[in-house]
């Protein structure tokens, strides 16, 4: 009799395992909200010229280079992908400083005012000296070295104007955290994954892409196989690994299956062990993750002031510091939407308070993993989680992207004898 696979959690790395364990067996997907995808979401906005688009709200973009999970997955169900602008701007209320990066010289010197200031010449060229010097540390440092991003700036006396309007936000934009947190990142994990995305040189970037449609296009290929069913509206509460099954709890029935994935948030995936060992316990309750609210509206005036400012990804320094980050995507830009009446389809974490509620179109709530020392020691020690009849996925494996919760979801189906 063929195996019969549990999959809890219909995210990135849930699709993936399933996609790949429907191969060798039938697969249970199991899914505590009431639409799958998790940060795959897409919404149907109605512009201001009445029609309607397919926008993204959670996962938005991916490349050609460093996404190969992901890529092979879009291939196999022929999903249709076009290439997006990758840029990102710099707005200080408190300094008035604005740039964006990622447009060439235009991008740079978008506002005069900021240009004449002699230490924003300076920042620039701190840059440069930054990806001089990530290079050069990358080259040296230990495999376990856990300096922080923080302390290793300190030690090389980059000052506080490259501090608050370069590397803070280059973080907390990239890994949507508070500002306060963004310098706890360990430097040798950051900085890899800085140089792993082209992001260490000015020019070099791999070329970045959007899902044609939204990525909900995907989720529902997935899903199309005949072979993998999907409970929506079932969260699991317990999870019981036995000698020769895996038994499932939910609030409607108890399941046994051959093996199970868990394609949760960590401490979603705590909380459902009925008898978590001592290192699934210490392991999986260090790795803290960070709330974010998030706003999908056409309020323009969280935009930097400057247009030529104005990026893909737009980070605003507030006068008054913040819990969280404050971040802007400009969809319209990103997927190429059109502009009626000059109209902009933004999605903004931590735009409370911020964004013309007569503007929003929807509120989420996402989370995102809190990159520390403790995340990143505890990180190492995921592979020892995995037992013969259960296995562990989720973007907490890697760099929290979306590639990483793919790549995370194919390793626990083929801990699991899958094959793909």
């Amino acid at each position: 009799m063929p195996p019969h696979y549990a999959v809890i959690g219909s995210g990135v790395s849930g699709l993936v395992a399933a996609h790949v364990l429907c191969r060798t067996g039938r697969v249970t997907v199991f899914e505590a909200d009431d639409r799958p995808g998790g940060h795959a979401h897409t919404h149907d906005v109605r512009l201001a010229d009445g029609a309607t688009v397919p926008v993204d709200s959670g996962f938005i973009v991916h490349n050609d280079r460093t996404y190969p999970t992901l890529q092979r997955l879009f291939g196999e169900l022929s999903v249709e992908t076009r290439p997006t602008d990758m840029s990102m701007s710099v707005f200080s209320e408190r300094t008035g400083w604005q740039y964006a990066g990622g447009q060439g010289v235009r991008g740079i010197l978008a506002d005069p005012a900021t240009v004449r200031r002699p230490a924003y010449l300076k920042m620039l060229w701190q840059v440069r000296r930054f990806h001089a010097a990530a290079t050069d540390f990358l080259s040296e440092a230990a495999a376990d070295d856990l300096t922080s991003i923080g302390d290793w700036l300190a030690r090389l006396r980059f000052d506080e104007a490259f501090l608050e309007h370069f590397a803070t936000p280059l973080v907390a934009a990239v890994w949507s955290c508070a500002p306060q947190d963004a310098l706890s990142y360990p430097a040798r994990s950051l900085l890899t994954f800085l140089q792993h995305h082209g992001m260490l040189t000015v020019t070099g970037s791999p070329t970045w892409r959007t899902v044609a449609g939204g990525s909900r296009t995907y989720v529902e290929r997935v899903f199309s196989d005949a072979r993998i069913d999907l409970e929506l509206g079932t969260p699991v509460q317990a999870v019981a690994p036995r000698a020769d099954s895996v038994t499932l709890q939910t609030d409607r029935a108890e399941h046994d299956f051959s093996a199970v994935v868990i394609a949760t948030h960590p401490s979603a995936a705590l909380a459902m062990l009925k008898s978590p060992s001592p290192e699934q316990a210490e392991v999986l309750g260090a790795l803290r993750y960070s709330q974010n609210p998030a706003l999908l509206h056409t309020d323009s005036s969280v935009l930097p002031p400057a247009r030529a400012a104005r990026a893909s990804w737009n980070y605003r320094l507030l006068v008054e510091a913040t819990d969280g980050v404050l971040v802007s995507y400009d969809l319209t830009r990103l997927m190429r939407l059109q502009s009626p009446e000059d109209q902009r389809v933004l999605v903004t974490l931590g735009g409370e308070g911020r964004v013309d509620p007569a503007t929003v179109v929807a509120r989420m709530q996402y989370e995102h993993p809190l990159y520390s020392r403790e995340f990143v020691a505890a990180q190492a020690r995921l592979p020892l989680l995995t037992e013969p009849r259960l296995a562990f996925a989720g973007a907490y494996h890697g760099w929290g992207f979306h590639e990483d919760g793919a790549l995370s979801g194919l390793l626990a189906a083929e801990a699991l004898g899958g094959r793909w």
